[in-house]
């Protein structure tokens, strides 16, 4: 029984890795089942273990300087004794370790536009989507009360996951001649109202392979689209019990309306052949009618940096309508200690302030399924506990009158850097009034906690993140 927890909870780890939004998801059900086989306790103790079995070859080396062969004699049976529980327990340890101990953030190997960060080439989708549905076809079967999930995520890598890809022109005019013209086409998509073809355009902007498409080719790829490809609006009907719990954890619920004017923007956010440019264009992109100031800043940094939701895939804001469960706390003046609410401890935070993006990263992933399902009474395979989308405080900021004062949000999502051809990921923050108020948007370090850093949580659509 043992061993067959630990293969499920491998599976669900491997798989969790390729179908990176719903990651948690399937960690939080690898806990469960793994918890009665090898306890968190048992964990820390393998973990123990493996830094003394480190420690001792160290400790034998100075025994034998000192020419102490008791102690040489006791420590080297130590050794040989930790080895062996070492070695017996290696399996179990490496897979307590993927479900308790994750510190990473893996991107969507699937997205098409993160190609240059995932180093997973479309060729290798057909094998990977392959091995993702074996995956799932054994969970659908061994772990029978889950096997609705299973099958729901096997047909949607089934039916939507890409599997192929035209590889992108030698000629770079061609590339820009092309991008050009789909943007052309978005502005035409804007004016006519047709967010659907505009949101299809932006994200052919943003994979970074721009091509033109008949309506023969868009009626024969028998692939279901997302919200955000299709214009699908993502409402709630919240129901008064989940409103009741809400309010006492400290959420307000909160409807978006949508903003066309907005979505436009997407046709220039980043893409790997206008990282090539580094977008020296910005001055000339024409911004809505009425846009402050700060609005460029925002789109500067959407051009400029490829950016990542919490789970790993593209973050390109729809800014279709949408209804959120949202912290609604006023941003503290300057001096004022944030506010604490349940929700805080409920998710075993010390505080809101100060706190690094890893570690609220370890508190939603422990915690944040529980609270939906026990607190709130939400599916959490539909919805997500997450920091608050940059998007989501943009819109709401105005009328809840935050980017007033001197301090940063932890908002959802990463921005990507390379630093010396190693991947870097940031936590998104922004809305400091010092450097931009509501348009603000920058990347710090995932262990960065200074006191005038906040967390806001939401409650979001889990599919507002899907990027395919």
């Amino acid at each position: 029984m043992g061993d067959d927890m630990i293969s499920l909870a491998s599976a669900l780890i491997e798989a969790g890795r390729a179908d990176t939004v719903y990651r948690d998801v399937y960690l939080g059900r690898a806990r469960t089942l793994l918890s009665p086989v090898v306890p968190l306790e048992d964990f820390h103790r393998m973990e123990q273990q493996q830094a003394a079995l480190a420690e001792l070859p160290l400790a034998v080396a100075r025994a034998m300087e000192k020419a102490d062969w008791p102690q040489v004699k006791d420590l080297s049976l130590r050794t040989e004794a930790l080895k062996h529980a070492v070695t017996g327990d290696t399996k179990r340890f490496e897979t307590a370790r993927g479900v308790y101990a994750i510190t990473d953030v893996p991107l969507d190997p699937f997205c098409h536009s993160l190609q240059k960060f995932t180093r997973v080439e479309a060729r290798d989708w057909p094998a990977l989507r392959t091995r993702v549905v074996e995956l799932l076809t054994t969970l659908e079967q061994s772990d029978v009360s889950w096997k609705d999930f299973y099958a729901a995520r096997r047909t949607t890598f089934q039916t939507r996951a890409p599997i192929s890809s035209e590889p992108a022109s030698s000629s770079g005019a061609a590339d820009s001649a092309s991008a050009e013209s789909i943007r052309e086409a978005a502005g035409q998509a804007l004016k006519a109202g047709d967010m659907r073809g505009l949101a299809k355009l932006a994200e052919l902007l943003a994979s970074g392979t721009p091509r033109t498409k008949t309506s023969k080719d868009a009626a024969t790829t028998g692939a279901p689209q997302t919200p955000q490809q299709s214009g699908q609006d993502l409402l709630a009907s919240w129901s008064s019990d989940t409103l009741t719990r809400a309010r006492k954890l400290g959420l307000g619920a909160r409807h978006l309306e949508p903003r066309i004017e907005l979505a436009s923007l997407r046709q220039y956010a980043w893409t790997p052949l206008s990282d090539e440019s580094r977008h020296s264009t910005i001055k000339q992109v024409a911004l809505p009618s009425g846009s402050p100031d700060g609005l460029r800043d925002r789109v500067e940094v959407l051009m400029i940096h490829p950016l990542v939701n919490s789970g790993g895939a593209r973050h390109l804001p729809a800014f279709l309508a949408e209804d959120v469960l949202v912290e609604d706390f006023p941003d503290p003046k300057g001096g004022e200690q944030p506010p604490a609410s349940p929700l805080l401890a409920t998710l075993e935070l010390p505080g809101r302030a100060g706190l690094t993006r890893v570690a609220i990263e370890q508190a939603l992933l422990t915690h944040g399924a529980r609270v939906l399902e026990k607190e709130l009474a939400l599916d959490p395979r539909v919805f997500r506990l997450v920091c608050i989308p940059s998007d989501v405080h943009f819109r709401l900021g105005e009328a809840e009158g935050w980017g007033k004062q001197p301090c940063w949000t932890h908002f959802d999502g990463y921005l990507i850097r390379t630093v010396e051809g190693r991947l870097r990921l940031q936590a998104l923050v922004g809305g400091d009034v010092r450097y931009g108020g509501l348009y603000d948007l920058l990347g710090v370090s995932r262990d960065y906690d200074s006191d005038r850093l906040l967390a806001r949580f939401a409650v979001v659509h889990r599919e507002r993140m899907v990027a395919w």
